[in-house]
């Protein structure tokens, strides 16, 4: 790219060297004629490096074609429904248990602890059975 860049710039620079009458000097033709070749070996590099990048994608296949048809890809699949649901449930269990900490200690402690439980409990059920084993 920094290549083609290069080549880009000479290229503008000797066309708008051209806009303006020559230079009669010997020092400003040996000049142009060195850029000149300096670009042709810039293209030809250019060109080479083009046709590597091709015969090596077309030999290897590239990463991005290899990922989509990889049976890895289909079979496999990823559905963070689940996850996100035992995300709320935990997030929910969590300020129970806080709220339940806050509570003086004796039987309804204890109590609220249980439910806080059971509704945890619950929810993990219900994440489980709303998204069931592919197979």
């Amino acid at each position: 790219m920094k290549a083609f860049a290069l080549v880009l710039i000479i290229g503008v620079l000797l066309v708008c060297a051209g806009c303006n009458p020559p230079a009669a000097d010997d020092a400003t033709a040996k000049k142009v004629a060195e850029l000149e070749a300096k670009v042709a070996a810039l293209e030809k590099r250019h060109n080479d490096l083009t046709l590597k990048t091709r015969i090596g994608g077309s030999l290897f296949g590239s990463p991005l074609h290899r990922f989509f048809t990889s049976d890895e890809f289909w079979d496999n699949t990823y559905d963070s429904g689940q996850a996100d649901c035992a995300k709320r449930c935990i997030t929910a269990l969590t300020a129970s248990n806080k709220a339940c900490n806050d509570k003086p200690d004796g039987p309804d402690k204890v109590n609220c602890f249980k439910d806080a439980l059971e509704r945890g409990t619950n929810c993990q059920r219900g994440c489980s059975a709303s998204f069931p084993p592919p197979f």
